[in-house]
């Protein structure tokens, strides 16, 4: 498909990605003045003497999808068709999908991958007691916001049957996370997405899937005679509740699984309890706050003032970058709790480090935490430093032997920026280690966003 300039009054800017079903571009509304996503069917699914026929359908699917508002489902704001290629005009969402997360970081930890989950599981009920059916539920199509708030995309052709389609043997979804009866082209109902979404569950705690095989034929025999792989051997975090409600989630037949949406998160919160999530912060704009020499009061500031939000913008990320590494998109919400009760940038860290589980986790983030206010005070002092304070930091950045904490934290900060390949580089660089400022030098050239590099030399006291 050749990407168009523009469809209708949209002008398109940037393809996102494609799929069987066709292509999702970045478009501009010049009529609301906002960014849209949109979708594009394949027109090749749309050819021969039924194309009438799937059009009028496309366009009742979309209707119905319009008039459903969920706010862990990507709205449906307008569709149409461009010289017969029917089109979705969709919410743009900001955010990255669990695919690209998976990718980038690895297997989330349960508290975080439940948290998930319980959203996804909330936009599927919605859409089940509307009549539908998602079909393909996959990672691609679950996107979570910097705010920690997930959405659901793809609802708009989900009632479209694969039989619509001109394309023998083309099937409407994605295999790897096909229920047993959809694989086997029998029918569907509810119980065939909560599989997809417990399947997607155990890949986002393991890296892997449940069900791993050569062919189709022996994923389901698998599905039928083993059942999924014990999830406690590839991540022993996942305590024995949580692989209990997976099990029962991924069971062959639909009427052992969970009967509705509502059920499956409900057993999730007892196997895995999460912190409730406030639709108010999920709704709450970025905080602004003044020029980063205003926020020399923050120390000062008592618990409960107004002024909470004083601390700059570009600290704040910082700390939701800092424990999202822990544990994820939830961190935004956190921090803002966190703030709540205080404004002091030790005491966040403190009261954050509750959400790390693992205590070796939470000792890194604290020592970051520690790391940040040296970087974030030093600026701000009116009396220059001490001599002996210069000799110490001189001292330091030259240790032959860096502290256990201080190379976890540099690892943990390098990952975020290039990936899993940062442990292999740390552990090559450590081996001929001169100072700690020539070794966060080395590994920051492999940064390739110029800010971000200055951003991990200054943290990691290298700059």
């Amino acid at each position: 498909m050749n990407s168009p300039r523009a469809i209708g009054r949209y002008q398109m800017q940037a393809l996102l990605g494609s799929g069987a079903m066709g292509e999702v571009y970045r478009a501009y509304d010049p009529v609301i003045d906002r960014p849209v996503a949109i979708k594009l069917l394949r027109p090749e699914l749309i050819v021969g003497g039924e194309s009438d026929h799937l059009l009028g359908r496309f366009r009742r699917e979309a209707r119905a999808a319009g008039r459903r508002f969920h706010p862990n489902i990507v709205a449906i704001w307008d569709f149409g068709d461009d010289n017969g290629t029917p089109f979705l005009v969709m919410e743009f969402v900001e955010g990255r999908n669990l695919d690209q997360m998976l990718k980038a970081s690895g297997p989330l930890d349960p508290m975080h991958s439940v948290a998930i989950m319980t959203q996804v599981l909330r936009a599927l009920g919605f859409a089940h007691e509307s009549g539908i059916v998602h079909r393909d539920v996959k990672p691609s199509n679950i996107i979570v916001l910097p705010s920690g708030q997930v959405k659901v995309a793809d609802f708009g052709i989900a009632r479209i049957d694969a039989s619509d389609f001109t394309i023998v043997g083309d099937l409407l979804g994605t295999p790897a996370y096909m229920a047993p009866e959809q694989l086997a082209g029998a029918p569907v109902d509810h119980r065939t997405d909560l599989f997809a979404a417990a399947v997607i569950l155990f890949e986002i705690m393991t890296g892997v899937k449940p069900f791993r095989g050569k062919s189709i034929t022996e994923i389901i025999s698998h599905m039928e005679k083993r059942g999924p792989e014990d999830i406690r051997t590839l991540n022993a975090a996942v305590p024995d509740a949580l692989k209990r409600v997976i099990t029962k989630s991924l069971a062959f037949d639909p009427a052992h699984r969970f009967s509705d949406a509502a059920s499956f998160a409900q057993a999730l919160s007892e196997a895995v309890p999460t912190p409730p999530i406030d639709p108010k912060v999920l709704e709450a704009p970025t905080l602004k706050g003044p020029a980063p020499e205003a926020a020399r009061g923050i120390a000062d500031t008592k618990p409960g003032a107004s002024d909470r939000a004083s601390m700059p913008p570009e600290l704040l990320r910082d700390i939701e970058r800092d424990l999202a590494a822990f544990i994820g998109p939830m961190a935004s919400i956190a921090v803002r709790r966190a703030l709540r009760e205080t404004n002091d940038l030790l005491s966040i860290y403190e009261i954050l480090c509750n959400q790390v589980v693992s205590p070796k986790d939470r000792a890194e983030f604290l020592a970051r935490g520690r790391l940040r206010a040296a970087v974030f005070l030093k600026p701000l002092s009116s009396s220059p430093p001490k001599p002996e304070k210069m000799v110490k930091l001189e001292a330091d950045r030259s240790i032959k032997s860096p502290a256990p904490a201080s190379i976890l934290a540099i690892e943990s900060d390098l990952t975020r920026h290039i990936g899993p390949i940062a442990r292999l580089l740390v552990r090559r660089e450590l081996e001929k280690f001169e100072s700690l400022s020539k070794f966060c030098l080395t590994l920051a050239a492999h940064i390739p966003d110029e800010r971000e590099r200055r951003t991990f030399l200054k943290l990691h006291g290298a700059e």
